[in-house]
């Protein structure tokens, strides 16, 4: 029985993993649980999973966590937090948002035997780091994220060899568009959160929504795959796929092309990073006893602005993609709190982009100071609220 460590369990890829691992408690146990602050979903999970070990991040939300720990040790804010990644696992999911994420992650993979990864900004701002560390400790890493994942199924590359396949022409990640696709751009100031969180074919996080309808999303997808597969930018491409069922693509020297498809589901992809080699029995399947067929087109990078900047940052090979990264979490954050526009995401982008210092990023302290000076610059551009 694998013993598996679920960060941000009470996020949408958190609750999805649970969701698959308790139709399989034979092969999984669930050793540990880890939340920020919603102890209200992490109560709940506690008592169905009964893991030995809680962790909430939040230290007030911590305090109120002792009538439903039941056996489990609980471990508390911050400092809580980086002894609850020093658990031993055979399997950590890491499904905490944003940046917040890199510090558990490095410690981690010290201690488990793969991680399955569901978080874009540690490799978005850090890759180097995180691939160096996994090869040190022989680490493995799958990706959660569905295209990435896809790639992974086509190419069966090691990671952490960072051997792509010699008569590989070029990958594609496909994109649906977002939930804008189609709009104006005169039209996009008047876009509201209810519009922008209503994406035609998945259910994700607030955050990644609005970024998948910007494709700062689909450019982050880019950076993870050049990581992950060694792969470089010049070999990746992006295609529009509204229907979101052909994940990726892998072109050959011959023109042959292999497609994975899968129904939009985010448990597809986690279930295989969890059993990989093996595979769960996924019950949503493609049915050919009806008709359909798939779009393809390409991007028009007009419409998406932001889209050319985190591809030409991703170039640099600086501290930019971590000033961006930031920039992005602040920008959005306002704007799903109804204090800004959409467009003023990508004027803030733009701005930042254009006005920061270059420096090369040669350690996780280069990742923090930058993603902290660019959120006070960022701040500063918005206005303080």
């Amino acid at each position: 029985m694998k013993k598996v460590l679920i960060f941000g369990s009470t996020g949408s890829v958190g609750r999805n993993a649970l969701n698959l691992l308790k139709g399989d408690k034979g092969k999984f146990k669930v050793i540990g649980l880890c939340a920020n602050r919603d102890i209200s979903t992490l109560s709940r999970q506690i008592k169905e999973f009964d893991p030995a070990y809680v962790c909430v991040r939040d230290e007030v939300q911590a305090k109120k966590m002792q009538p439903t720990l039941g056996r489990a040790k609980l471990f508390k804010g911050e400092k809580g937090l980086e002894e609850f990644s020093t658990l031993r696992s055979d399997i950590s999911l890491m499904a905490i948002s944003g940046i917040s994420c890199l510090k558990p992650l490095l410690i981690n993979t010290e201690y488990t035997r793969r991680v399955a990864l569901a978080n874009k900004e540690s490799l978005v701002t850090a890759g180097p780091l995180v691939f160096n560390r996994a090869r040190k400790f022989n680490t493995e890493i799958l990706s959660v994220d569905s295209e990435i994942n896809a790639l992974f199924q086509l190419l069966e590359v090691d990671p952490l060899s960072r051997k792509s396949a010699n008569n590989l022409r070029k990958v594609y990640l496909t994109a649906s568009g977002g939930s804008l696709a189609g709009y104006r751009r005169k039209d996009l100031a008047n876009v509201g959160v209810k519009e922008v969180l209503a994406h035609p074919n998945w259910k994700m996080g607030r955050r990644i929504t609005v970024d998948s309808s910007t494709l700062v999303n689909k450019g982050f997808e880019v950076i993870e795959a050049h990581y992950f597969f060694g792969l470089p930018y010049e070999k990746i491409d992006i295609v529009i796929h509204k229907e979101s069922f052909i994940h990726a693509l892998v072109e050959y020297e011959d023109n042959t092309l292999l497609a994975c498809l899968y129904a939009p589901d985010m448990k597809k992809p986690i279930s295989f990073a969890f059993s990989y080699p093996r595979r769960f029995n996924f019950n949503r399947k493609v049915n050919f006893k009806h008709r359909f067929s798939y779009t393809f087109s390409p991007v028009v990078y007009k419409d998406y602005p932001l889209l050319k900047i985190v591809l030409e940052a991703a170039k640099r090979k600086d501290n930019s993609l971590v000033i961006l990264n930031a920039c992005d979490e602040i920008a959005v954050d306002r704007f799903l709190r109804g204090k800004i526009k959409f467009t003023t995401i990508h004027k803030a982008l733009e701005y930042i982009f254009k006005h920061y210092p270059r420096h090369k990023v040669k350690s996780v302290n280069d990742v923090f100071f930058w993603d902290d000076w660019s959120r006070v610059k960022t701040r500063e551009y918005l206005g303080e609220s």
